[in-house]
């Protein structure tokens, strides 16, 4: 769900996946101050689950920041897409896997600071081997990792990546044993 910025809120610099806008936020006095905002898409995290237990975490080569993370399959939604089905679609261009069953997990907002983004996570089920199918700027390895072992990594920070943590997180918390 995408939300509008003030609207006075002046666009800075529109760019492929974002548009930068300086916008107006009261303080407690009723005076503005300004502040910049991203509007970014929706997006979705997905939590695939092999029918042994072990999570299919990705080694994905992020440009921006100069190196590889670990992390859960993601990606924005297009416009007018079904998150679910998005949640598939990136299941299976960035692991390689299609799932017969998604469920939702939850919703959040990474960074509700300065940007409108929303995630939704999902869980994958049911999982039969693909190909993948990467865009050309995307480096990204397949890495089915047994599920107690991706805690361990979040607990020694070797899972660096926000969306992945809460993710693993709220399923490893709330849903794992049901």
């Amino acid at each position: 769900m995408a939300y509008d910025l003030h609207p006075d809120a002046e666009t800075l610099f529109t760019g492929v996946r974002m548009t930068i806008k300086r916008t107006w936020v009261n303080d407690p006095n009723g005076e503005p101050h300004p502040r910049e905002a991203a509007e970014v898409p929706d997006a979705v995290v997905v939590l695939p689950l092999l029918d042994n237990g072990d999570v299919v975490l990705i080694k994905n080569h992020r440009y921006i920041l100069k190196t590889t993370l670990w992390e859960l399959p993601a990606g924005c939604i297009e416009p007018g897409e079904d998150p679910a089905v998005c949640a598939a679609r990136e299941l299976e261009e960035e692991a390689g896997y299609r799932p017969t069953t998604v469920t939702p997990l939850t919703s959040f907002f990474p960074t509700p600071g300065f940007c409108t983004e929303q995630m939704h996570a999902y869980l994958a089920t049911g999982l039969t081997p693909t190909a993948q199918s990467l865009d050309p700027t995307e480096a990204i390895t397949p890495h089915p990792t047994p599920l107690e072992q991706t805690m361990n990594m979040i607990r020694t920070g070797e899972i660096e990546d926000a969306k992945t943590i809460a993710a693993l997180l709220f399923y490893t918390t709330f849903l794992r044993d049901q």
